[in-house]
């Protein structure tokens, strides 16, 4: 009789286990217990995008120093398909929230990010530029990263603005994009998005993720009405064709920026990158499907890794994660608070939690 076929291909445990950490703490367990069991590192186009399209195509990394979401030094890491001219490049590795000891989100910056796609368009010359959006401190709209690029800002006396973040979004008066359309011309974007979020209201970057980033909620009205005062002075600058849509408010706004400014495509990054390794094939061969993230919630459902999975209907799918607000959901869930540890002991022992949460699922169940 063949072992049984356990794929695990889960999301990170943001701040404590990355997607290949939790796939080798459950192959090794699953292929202990006898099953053949091999994992693949993913991603929604956020954290660990970079990883995951490294382990399908074997392209080399690259790396450079940009500045971080307030304006230090960081090292950020990209990849480059030498033959094709493809360029693979992650917000997170710039400006993503694991760069920030302290979150600001009104101070924070895309500006590294756009100084990261410059120094790659000006060393590689590539004719497509693949950008993940996901895990980011910033809520400035894109603005530093269009600064970095060769946007100007102007104010109400004509003067440059500079060190563009949030909190300089209601000063703006005037966009000039003379000189970055020059850069970036004849260049393909594709910008991957792990959320169908608009930019604005209720659903919008500020209003349903600027408080994960550390904005209060006295901070949240002024910082809706300065991205609607970006949203207006892009719409003389560009036309007034130019509006809000699903992915829009990835990143803090990052997705609108792309769309609008760099003509970029968007697409769910988890569909994108489960097609990239043949899925439908790797699902078909696998008795279970293991995934997860670190919360579980009714956003996992909406452009998430576990989302993805989920339209390949596994024979048996496992949802692994660090807690779960999700009620009635369609396949088995695991959480690890409070199943079998508490939220301290999971973040202080994340590898210790995952191993007894895996003792707790029953694997011959049909």
């Amino acid at each position: 009789m063949q072992p049984m076929k356990i794929l695990t291909i889960s999301d990170s445990f943001k701040g404590t286990l990355r997607s290949s950490e939790i796939g080798e703490i459950v192959t090794k367990y699953c292929k202990e217990k006898g099953f053949d069991a091999t994992y693949i590192p993913i991603s929604d186009g956020g954290e660990g995008f970079l990883e995951t399209v490294h382990y399908i195509t074997h392209l080399p990394f690259y790396e450079t120093e940009v500045s971080d979401p307030v304006f230090q030094k960081t090292i950020a890491k990209y990849l480059f398909d030498e033959a094709k001219k493809i360029a693979y490049v992650e917000l997170a590795e710039a400006c993503g929230i694991t760069k920030m000891k302290t979150l600001a989100p009104i101070q924070a910056s895309t500006y590294g990010l756009g100084k990261l796609i410059l120094y790659v368009i000006n060393k590689h010359a590539p004719k497509k530029v693949v950008l993940g959006l996901g895990g980011s401190a910033t809520s400035d709209m894109g603005v530093g990263l269009l600064e970095a690029c060769g946007v100007d800002f102007l104010d109400a006396h004509h003067f440059r603005l500079s060190k563009m973040n949030h909190a300089k979004l209601m000063q703006i008066r005037k966009i000039e994009t003379k000189a970055f359309q020059k850069k970036i011309k004849h260049i393909e974007f594709i910008t991957l998005t792990d959320v169908t979020n608009g930019a604005f209201g209720k659903t919008g970057c500020i209003q349903t993720f600027a408080p994960q980033k550390g904005a209060k909620e006295e901070d949240l009205f002024l910082m809706e009405k300065n991205v609607l005062h970006f949203h207006h002075v892009t719409q003389d600058t560009l036309g007034s064709n130019i509006t809000d849509f699903p992915g829009a408010g990835a990143a803090g706004g990052v997705g609108y920026t792309m769309k609008h400014y760099f003509g970029s495509r968007i697409q769910s990054g988890i569909e994108v990158l489960l097609d990239m390794m043949d899925f439908p094939h790797l699902v078909e061969a696998s008795d279970i499907v293991i995934t997860g993230e670190g919360s579980f919630d009714a956003q996992s459902l909406k452009g998430k890794v576990i989302s993805g999975i989920w339209k390949y209907h596994p024979k048996r799918l496992i949802v692994l994660c660090g807690k779960s607000e999700f009620l009635n959901p369609p396949f088995e869930v695991y959480p690890i608070v409070p199943t079998v540890a508490s939220f301290e002991e999971a973040i202080q022992s994340p590898k210790a939690s995952l191993e007894r949460l895996l003792e707790s699922i029953s694997w011959d169940k049909k």
